[in-house]
């Protein structure tokens, strides 16, 4: 059991991104079983597997041996059914691995980026032997194939499709080491990241991340967390401390980027000492930028009229010297002497 009681939250927000990644993956292997039971050779797959097919009924009656050569297609090459089983045994162990594998804790000091890279290379794996046994499948697997085929596969060798089914990934760290711009290059397809920060953090850690389709959520709680985990599209959540904003950024709610944001808590006090390299002066700023995206422009209008009054301003230039001209035509042509 975790002993943070923000782990296991973690952990139950992605349940169903964790489920649909799993359930994928043994279909896969179910799949590459179903491949390997087809090209073995018969004394390979052994009378056992054949017997259990036919039942009771064939017991005495069919020489299994004979009978499997009829349900198993010629044995494939060698060295291309060692890929495919290494593949099998890795999508098994992924199929079969527990919470681990979803969560990660970064070392203080060290890059969120990398720590978030090297993980996902790991889980990439998976869709790697993925690919190799669909290669086996469609016969295009050539049996000299290097051995990278099946090591790590990092996260900008991806496809379309395995982003869509990415596995969530629950992120404990250092706020001094939430370095949001880290996470950009992972912000695509149906990824989901849920960081856990520990200590201080600069008011609005993940405000540069917020995008017309990025799901954004900073929270101390499990509020938004459900949203989160539903959003079709990349997301990212972190419980942050206490004196850090909370806001929601979903793009379900609307085209424009005031109607996606929902401020529900901002700090009271400004920062007073930089966090992890960046000022005060760039907390100020961060938060600031927050508060601006959430203002629809009727507000920000009358935020600025209150804070700085119009003043009227004479023409000036080509007309203005155009209506001169004529003000004093016009005078010179008057009858003046008459008035009063």
């Amino acid at each position: 059991m975790p002993s943070d009681p923000r782990i296991e939250l973690a952990l139950r927000a992605v349940a169903a991104p964790i489920d649909r990644y799993r359930s994928a993956v043994v279909t896969t292997v179910e799949e590459v079983r179903g491949y390997l039971a087809s090209h073995r050779s018969p004394t390979e797959s052994g009378d056992g597997n054949t017997a259990a097919r036919l039942g009771a009924f064939a017991a005495g009656r069919i020489d299994y041996a004979r009978f499997a050569t009829l349900l198993t297609e010629a044995p494939d090459d060698p060295e291309r059914l060692r890929k495919v089983e290494k593949a099998f045994d890795i999508l098994r162990v992924i199929a079969a691995g527990d919470e681990d594998l979803f969560k990660i804790k970064v070392k203080g000091g060290a890059r969120l980026g990398a720590a978030v890279a090297k993980r996902l290379a790991e889980m990439g794996r998976g869709f790697a032997a993925a690919r190799v046994a669909g290669m086996a499948t469609a016969g295009s697997l050539n049996s000299g194939s290097a051995e990278e085929l099946l090591a790590p596969m990092a996260f900008e060798r991806w496809s379309a499709a395995e982003r869509r089914l990415a596995p969530p990934l629950v992120v404990e760290l250092e706020g001094a080491d939430l370095h949001a711009g880290d996470l950009v290059e992972f912000m695509d397809g149906n990824v989901k990241i849920l960081l856990l920060v520990n200590g201080e953090s600069t008011p609005a850690p993940l405000a540069p991340l917020i995008t017309p389709g990025t799901f954004v959520l900073q929270t101390g709680d499990d509020t938004g967390l459900g949203r989160f985990a539903e959003h079709e599209g990349p997301a990212v959540a972190a419980l942050v401390p206490e004196d850090a904003a909370r806001f929601i950024h979903d793009p379900a709610r609307g085209a424009n980027l005031w109607d996606r944001i929902e401020i529900y808590h901002a700090p009271e006090k400004e920062p007073r000492r930089s966090v992890g390299g960046r000022s005060v002066s760039q907390q100020k700023q961060e938060l600031q930028q927050l508060l601006a995206m959430g203002k629809a422009p009727v507000e920000a209008a009358a935020s600025v009229a209150d804070a700085a009054p119009v003043t009227a301003v004479a023409p000036s230039g080509p007309v203005s010297n155009q209506v001169d001209k004529l003000a004093a035509w016009l005078l010179s042509q008057a009858d003046l002497e008459n008035i009063g």
